[in-house]
């Protein structure tokens, strides 16, 4: 009897849930390609399945520094930190990083790690606060123990001007020690370059270490976490893996922004190299978005390239070692810019405003979604490339902030969780709040008009120039200011752009800052 009551029980409960659920409205994801750029692009999908395809795109980076400092004949890294790029030797070379001035291509300062050897460093990385130096170069017989990353703060290097050569103690240095989980035995090779656990490239996000695998046996990688970034033992645990069709030997992130970019090259005459542009993950992967590669030139052209960095969200370095072999090829410093390769960012399809304006000396920005989203933070930075956590809220639809910016130019984007727990990025906006040759409130827009308030009680001719991330002059016009609200418009559309330069050349002074392109 009790049986009978119990089971009339669980069938009243269920009947009352599927007549719930049968009253909720519908809602489908759509998984697809969300890449504009893409051939099979489909403008419906809300979730990026790894699906996108591309036309076959080739690209040359432009030669910066031919050839970079003596010093640094096996450059094996690069990293921009600081406003300052770092780079370092491959194994057996000093245990130091250098900085570099990319203008004069002036070593600036030699900081040596005290107490750490260079048995085969590989990569650097940098997480805002902390360098991480990767030891973990395995190509030799695959068979290391001693796979090592050593983490110190950029706050214990000195000023370079008044100490050139530096050396941070090694209680400011923490030592990460980690093993390959699907390693187990480690067995060594007979024969050197045919291994699957050789690594050159490493990025820190999220609170974890990402490697990503130099494998010459399937030439692809591996993308394997490290779960946590303080000093310890830990065990690399495999997440996926992706068929590049090239050796991995570098990697970086665009701080805030899911875009990543691996580099590599082909162990085979003439040495093709190429760089992989992933955006648009989710879940804690990288694999899973677009995945767009681009052709660079082969080994004649880059070298042994090793090295790659993101000065900002589109532009930066690319590195490469020595080579001497039928021909020398100089250790070189090229320079990047995926502008045209990989958007910025992807409209979000809620989100249906963003915008920031000065007010009263305060910084108002303002949203707005379609539909209500979920752990909404409103990020801040004076750098275009440092952004801090500013206020966050549990859910929102539409709202407005204010903030007292602490810096002549404020940058602000937002960030919040998307219905399949990935993490999506607005454009971002920066405003500039003063410059000292009087200009303020600038406000650049996509058609080639600008905005500006001229403070002060005189006229002033000016010349006005925007430039490109990698320095080309893309419009010029004269202008005599007025005190008070200016308009004028260049006389070219810049909507392909997302960053330049605005530089105002007035007077005996000359003044630039970095913008972004308000669409």
């Amino acid at each position: 009897m009790a049986t009978q009551k119990l089971s009339a029980i669980i069938f009243s409960i269920a009947f009352i849930f599927l007549l719930l659920v049968q009253g909720l409205p519908a809602y489908s994801q759509v998984v697809g390609c969300r890449d504009p750029a893409a051939i099979n692009y489909n403008s419906s999908a809300t979730i990026s399945d790894s699906s996108c395809m591309y036309n076959a795109t080739s690209y040359t980076p432009p030669v910066k520094v031919n050839p970079i400092s003596n010093v640094l004949i096996e450059t094996s890294g690069l990293q921009w930190a600081g406003s300052f790029l770092w780079s370092f030797n491959d194994g057996g070379g000093a245990a130091a990083i250098y900085r570099i001035d990319t203008a004069s291509d002036a070593i600036l300062q030699t900081v040596n790690l005290g107490g750490v050897t260079n048995i085969d460093w590989e990569d650097i990385a940098f997480d805002g606060t902390h360098f991480y130096i990767g030891d973990f170069g395995n190509n030799a017989d695959g068979a290391r123990t001693d796979l090592t990353i050593y983490k110190f703060p950029l706050s214990a290097i000195p000023d370079y001007i008044t100490d050139p050569v530096a050396t941070i103690s090694s209680t400011q240095i923490e030592v990460i020690n980690f093993t390959y989980s699907d390693q187990v035995p480690v067995v060594a090779t007979t024969v050197a370059n045919t291994t699957r656990f050789d690594c050159e490239a490493m990025i820190v996000d999220g609170g974890k270490i990402h490697l990503f695998s130099k494998n010459w046996v399937d030439v692809n990688t591996t993308h394997y976490i490290i779960n946590g970034t303080t000093a310890g033992n830990y065990v690399a645990t495999p997440v996926e893996t992706f068929a590049t069709n090239y050796l991995v030997t570098a990697a970086d992130k665009v701080p805030g922004l899911n875009i990543i970019a691996l580099l590599g090259y082909r162990n085979e005459f003439p040495g093709n190299h190429f760089m992989h542009l992933l955006t648009d993950f989710s879940t804690g992967l990288y694999f899973n978005g677009n995945r767009r590669r681009i052709d660079l030139p082969d080994a004649a052209t880059m070298g042994q390239a090793e090295g790659i960095t993101f000065r900002n969200s589109t532009y930066g370095y690319i590195s490469n070692e020595k080579v001497v072999n039928f021909i020398t090829i100089d250790q070189k410093l090229h320079s990047f810019n995926t502008e045209s390769f990989a958007p910025l960012y992807v409209l979000p399809l809620d989100l249906t405003n963003f915008s920031v304006r000065n007010v009263a000396g305060l910084h108002q920005v303002n949203w707005r979604f379609a539909l209500p989203v979920q752990n909404l933070k409103v990020l801040g930075s004076s750098n275009q490339t440092d952004f801090k956590e500013l206020k966050t809220y549990n859910t929102s639809t539409t709202g407005t902030f204010f903030n007292q910016p602490s810096a002549s130019l404020s940058c602000y984007k937002l960030c919040w969780q998307q219905g399949n727990g990935g993490l999506q990025y607005s454009a971002t906006i920066c405003l500039n709040t003063q410059l000292k040759n009087g200009l303020s409130n600038i406000v650049l827009h996509a058609n080639g008009e600008l905005n500006f308030i001229l403070t002060g009680n005189s006229a002033i001719n000016y010349v006005f120039r925007l430039i490109t991330t990698d320095g080309k002059l893309i419009a010029q016009t004269k202008r005599l200011a007025t005190p008070g609200l200016n308009l004028l418009r260049f006389p070219q559309n810049i909507s392909s752009h997302h960053f330049v330069l605005l530089q105002a050349i007035g007077g005996k002074e000359q003044k630039g800052v970095m913008l972004s392109v308000k669409k």
